[in-house]
């Protein structure tokens, strides 16, 4: 029995001392194992690309004009050295900012640098690249020297130092640079090509539309500083101008055209001067006033289509006119009277009837 419980002890210590013999910190295979599968089913996320570098702004093509002469209104004399890559996914190399870093001093930059990603070899044809080349994946490189003014000279890098990056690139281009820029070069300097301006917002026009009347016949249509004018005359009962017509004034705002509008029941023989009779009333008529006064009219409703189509022929030159002889004139206000009352104050006027005159008064003839 003894020797069964000394048994059973050195059992244990040796089972003890062979745990104590392990080290805690290694893993077990099976451990290792486990970790393996889940870093294989969660792969790790791939690192962010790098920002837009301060040095090297990125460009697209629409931008070229302002980044070689500056935007609108500001003038920009800064020589430019400008990368063109082969796609948007393109990455700027290190060496070209290393260049960029040696011709900024403080916060003033004596050379501009840029790179062109998208559209990259559309701007190469315009640098004079042929066709059947190739953007290469290092790039090409042009150095500009501008005006001021739109225009400038160019030159482009054609060492190849570009493909081998390094510090070999960054010390051929900066001599490349500082060549092109202080004139002490043998390179061909070219005309520097156009790129699109940047779009310049229109100033809008205000509406040419009026009522036209005996005082601004003169002024607003047979004479005005448009060359043509458009009338729109209206028949009895219409007493304001039609939506449509101010919709066309509104958008025919920038061009050589003045609208009027005219409330014709009372204006027959001006109606009659170009050709039309009261009952064919509404219509459009378009007026040419110079050594020739013409004249183009529209029949039918005066509907925005067309009447657009209309002004867009007299725009365009395709309108036929026909002689206006003579130039017609509107009759005053006072003269037009109502339509079946006797003008008013034209009793005062022709000083008819008795009213206010005593006996002593009366002359006798």
């Amino acid at each position: 029995m003894k020797l069964v419980k000394l048994v059973l002890g050195l059992a244990l210590l040796l089972a003890v001392r062979a745990q104590g013999d392990e080290d805690p910190g290694e893993e077990s295979q099976e451990s290792k194992d486990a970790a393996e599968a889940k870093e294989e089913k969660e792969p790790k996320e791939p690192k962010a690309p790098a920002g837009p570098s301060k040095l090297a702004p990125t460009v697209k093509y629409l931008g070229l004009h302002s980044f070689l002469h500056g935007g609108h209104g500001s003038a920009d004399k800064t020589p430019k050295v400008l990368l063109l890559l082969d796609g948007k996914e393109a990455e700027l190399p290190d060496w070209y900012t290393s260049v960029a870093m040696s011709f900024k001093e403080g916060k003033k930059k004596s050379v501009s640098f840029a790179v062109l990603k998208e559209d990259g070899e559309k701007a190469a044809r315009r640098f004079g690249v042929p066709k059947d080349e190739e953007v290469p994946k290092a790039g090409i490189l042009i150095v500009a020297v501008v005006d001021g003014k739109g225009g400038g000279r160019y030159a482009r890098f054609t060492g190849s130092e570009l493909r081998a990056g390094g510090g070999a690139a960054v010390r051929a281009v900066k001599e490349f640079v500082r060549s092109i820029v202080d004139e002490n070069t043998e390179a061909t300097l070219l005309p520097l090509p156009a790129f699109p301006p940047p779009d310049i917002p229109r100033k809008q026009a205000s509406t040419s539309l009026v009522e036209l009347t005996y005082d601004n016949l003169p002024t607003h249509c047979f004479g005005g500083a448009k060359a043509i004018c458009l009338i729109a005359l209206l028949p009895a009962g219409v007493n304001k101008c039609p939506e449509a017509v101010a919709e066309l004034a509104k958008r025919h705002r920038n061009d050589n055209v003045q609208f009027a509008w005219l409330k014709a029941q009372k204006q027959q023989e001006f109606v009659e001067a170009f050709g039309i009779k009261m009952d064919q009333l509404p219509m459009l008529v378009a007026v040419k006033v110079g050594k020739r006064n013409r004249f183009a009219k529209l029949e039918g409703e005066l509907a925005i289509s067309s009447m657009g189509g209309f002004v867009d022929r007299i725009l365009g030159g395709d309108m036929t006119f026909a002689a206006l002889k003579p130039l017609p004139e509107l009759e005053p206000a006072y003269l037009q009277g109502g339509d079946d009352e006797e003008p008013a104050g034209a009793a005062a006027a022709t000083g008819g009837g008795d009213e206010g005159f005593d006996d002593e008064d009366k002359v006798e003839l």
